[in-house]
């Protein structure tokens, strides 16, 4: 089973994943678990991640295939083959978070270009994940987070709008395929989250 943890900064996204895997280890049942990241994930890809996250690309389209490098690669090297071995794969950000951050956030790409690009995925037969959660917040709650963790800087360097226009791609490419999508409001305490994720995955799928 593959499992992807999706939503914008200060959504709660990584500590729900480790919550998350820790629950599907001890009370799920699943024995086999690879618990991954992107971009990252792989021999070189912290290298790939320093490049990507240190702002020094200054090309949207750089940045894309820079972080679909890293997913190829991540892929070939983690993901498939523990898929293979029978593994349930949780992997913090994947596909979705490369088109709602460089592409569907972007009001210079046409609508047609950035569903293009919502189907190169298929086009180059990368994995598709049984379960899509996505962590929604809004803008304000995800901001007063992060700065109480003083992770702060990707909203002083974007601006809150960029991440308002993330959330509502996140939101359009989960309309475009919403097959397996989960999608939660994230908004509320930490225990209560994973209680909404732990409750909606046994729905589906246990």
């Amino acid at each position: 089973m593959f499992i992807v943890m999706e939503g914008i900064d200060g959504s709660g996204k990584t500590t729900q994943t480790k919550l998350f895997a820790e629950w599907l280890k001890n009370s799920a049942g699943f024995d086999r678990l690879f618990v991954t990241r992107e971009p990252g994930g792989w021999y070189a890809g912290e290298t790939v991640r320093e490049l990507i996250l240190g702002g020094n690309l200054s090309s949207v389209w750089s940045e894309f295939f820079a972080f679909m490098l890293d997913r190829c690669e991540h892929v070939a090297l983690g993901i498939t083959p523990e898929l293979a071995k029978g593994s349930c794969v949780l992997c913090d950000r994947y596909m979705p978070s490369t088109l709602a951050y460089q592409i569907f956030s972007n009001p210079d790409i046409p609508d047609e270009t950035a569903e293009y690009m919502f189907r190169m995925s298929d086009v180059i037969g990368l994995p598709k994940p049984d379960c899509v959660y996505l962590l929604d917040v809004n803008t304000g709650v995800a901001r007063r987070r992060l700065e109480t963790r003083g992770k702060i800087d990707s909203f002083d360097a974007r601006g809150e709008n960029f991440f308002s226009r993330v959330r509502s791609g996140y939101d359009k490419i989960m309309n475009l395929s919403p097959d397996g999508w989960i999608k939660i409001d994230a908004s509320g305490s930490e225990d209560e989250v994973f209680s909404e994720i732990t409750a909606r995955f046994s729905e589906a799928f246990l």
